[in-house]
């Protein structure tokens, strides 16, 4: 082995590490056995036989193996999981409980899955209201009638509800992964009501009264919107009753969903046609029943 020597300085004094043919400054051998051996202890922290500080007070305690520093300062990573409750709670409480550790020159950093969360939730503060007025103001353009628009996304909340009780009654904590299964819930709970209040319409335009325009949008349009929940409900079913490792992520969302595509095989087919029948009397405003082609 060959290489340039190396050492420590413990108290002020070069020590220098063996190599088997010298270094590039000294060529001469150096017998192994000669070195004194030191433990890694009396190389840091230096103590006499007693235990005691020295006269330099220098004294012998335990401390990390290494030393790991991030953008030049020192830090100690502490890693935990949680499970059985939500996240944010449970860094809240560590928070408190911690905090008189950190003062002066020390302070804690709570990053990893708690920041990915707070980063997360700042994006879904802006994106969610903005894609909410986004989707009322095309079914507004499309309707050309501001209650019909507002019954439409009325069956965002119906969905929605459905898939709060989802949660509640399996004793999921809200999370991202559940915000994300109430996003897609939006999209199918905004298909379902214009498929049924466009034909509802149609029906009027074609000049059935209310009550026979009513039955026929709810009979025909029915299997389209079973067939968008039940293929939601049992392709995500699996996901919602898995016990395995990344369960944790992906069971959230299928719950929301499969909760929301439940609410929506009853009050989307009975809630919306006895709310239209409130104010279908009017006459439908042009262009109202193209939409159901």
């Amino acid at each position: 082995v060959t290489g340039p020597s190396t050492g420590v300085n413990p108290i002020g004094t070069n020590l220098p590490m063996p190599s088997l043919w010298g270094n590039l400054f000294n060529a001469a051998l150096t017998n192994v056995t000669s070195v004194p051996r030191l433990r890694l202890a009396q190389l840091v922290t230096p103590v006499n036989e007693a235990g005691q500080p020295d006269a330099n007070g220098r004294f012998l305690r335990s401390g990390a193996s290494t030393i790991y520093r991030e953008q030049g300062k020192r830090f100690i990573a502490v890693k935990f999981s949680v499970r059985g409750r939500d996240l944010a709670g449970a860094v809240a409480e560590a928070q408190a409980k911690t905090a008189r550790f950190f003062h002066g020159a020390y302070h804690a950093e709570w990053s990893g899955e708690f920041q990915e969360m707070l980063e997360a939730e700042q994006r879904l503060m802006y994106i969610i209201p903005l894609s909410l007025a986004a989707i009322f103001v095309l079914l507004y353009l499309a309707f050309h009638d501001l209650v019909d628009a507002l019954l439409v996304f009325s069956n965002v909340i119906d969905l929605s509800v459905g898939g709060v009780w989802a949660l509640f009654l399996t004793g999921t904590n809200f999370s991202i992964s559940a915000a994300v299964g109430f996003i897609s819930i939006f999209g199918i709970a905004i298909m379902d009501g214009l498929l049924l209040v466009s034909y509802f319409n149609h029906m009027r335009v074609q000049g059935l009264p209310l009550r026979e325009a009513i039955l026929q949008g709810a009979e025909k349009r029915v299997r389209p919107v079973m067939m968008t929940a039940l293929t939601a409900v049992f392709g995500l079913l699996p996901a919602a009753l898995s016990t395995r490792i990344g369960a944790q992520t992906q069971r959230p969302l299928a719950i929301v969903v499969v909760g929301g595509m439940v609410t929506t095989l009853f009050l989307t087919r009975y809630l919306m046609p006895v709310l239209y029948s409130f104010y279908g009397h009017r006459e439908p405003p042009a262009g109202a029943g193209g939409l159901a082609h």
